[in-house]
């Protein structure tokens, strides 16, 4: 596994995502790969040009010095 997560995410809605999983499961493509193809091309298309530096992802911020803590509870 990568020491640093390089993929970014998207939300669909889940009738779009289905679809999308059985159209890629049948034509034997992964759902990625399919949606960085086509989203590529657009861009292309669009002139839009490729970025030489992709931005890094917003780090955690410190609340007066100290780490931020996620707990989970179950009841």
């Amino acid at each position: 596994m990568a020491k640093r997560q390089t993929r970014r995410s998207i939300s669909v809605k889940g009738i779009t995502y289905q679809r999308l999983k059985d159209f890629c499961e049948s034509s034997g493509l992964s759902v990625s790969g399919y949606l960085e193809d086509i989203i590529a091309e657009k861009l292309d298309a669009a002139g839009v040009p490729v970025p030489t530096v992709v931005k890094p992802r917003p780090t955690t911020k410190l609340v007066d010095g100290d780490d931020i803590v996620s707990q989970h509870f179950t009841f």
